[in-house]
């Protein structure tokens, strides 16, 4: 078994891949960045709505920390479209190919109701899935004051698994030019300081029931299953 963090794909993402997936399956000669355009832009939406957008519609009213995800989530929208046109537009279905692997790697297939369900997903390094699921039981006991910072290092350390397994893993197996390398390289730089910037602002800000909040939307995210 392994823990992952994983969240659902929803359907344009679902059936967008699987399509992708099988057409590279049975060798299709046409064309595929297209393609490969609307599934990597169709999961930067997924990601940026489950990990950002979702947690500010769960927030209390206009509240500086919804204000600083919301900006925060628009940063990462903008520079990851754009950066998903300029690296996959014309590329062949050879380049393409490397990218393949990371489309299986982060997806992950769970039974929802006796159905097959897309999950985008990452491998969770146990030590840190434990030490959310400590902070989870001292939240539910009414521990909650105590666990703001733990919570927001362990975030800390979670952006920075999140931003390589979902940003920088993909581009570094890409081959690129000179120039889209430094395009890359500075929306890299962006995001993370833009997502470091935005825990530490955050947490010391938010109210008990925002964290109680956090954590019941957060805690479903980890999902163990078979290897």
């Amino acid at each position: 078994m392994t823990m992952y963090f994983a969240f659902a794909a929803g359907d344009e993402l679902q059936n967008n891949s699987i399509l992708l997936l099988n057409h590279f399956d049975q060798c299709d000669p046409a064309p595929q960045d297209a393609l490969f355009i609307k599934v990597a832009s169709a999961f930067a939406d997924v990601v940026i709505q489950n990990l950002l957008l979702n947690m500010v519609h769960n927030m209390e009213g206009e509240s500086r920390a919804a204000r600083i995800l919301d900006k925060l989530a628009g940063i990462i929208k903008g520079t990851v479209h754009v950066l998903v046109k300029q690296t996959l537009h014309k590329k062949t279905n050879e380049e393409l190919l490397p990218l393949v692997n990371f489309v299986r790697a982060r997806r992950l297939v769970v039974q929802v109701e006796g159905q097959d369900k897309d999950f985008v997903c990452f491998p969770m390094p146990l030590d840190l899935a434990d030490h959310f699921a400590k902070i989870f039981h001292h939240v539910d006991k009414g521990d909650v004051e105590s666990q703001r910072q733990p919570l927001r290092d362990a975030m800390l350390r979670f952006s920075e698994l999140a931003h390589f397994h979902f940003y920088d893993e993909p581009t570094q197996i890409m081959n690129l030019g000179f120039i889209a390398r430094k395009a890359v390289a500075l929306g890299s730089s962006t995001i993370k300081s833009g997502s470091r910037s935005s825990i530490t602002q955050i947490f010391p800000q938010l109210s008990k029931q925002e964290i109680i909040d956090f954590v019941t939307y957060f805690r479903p995210m980890f999902i163990e299953a078979d290897d």
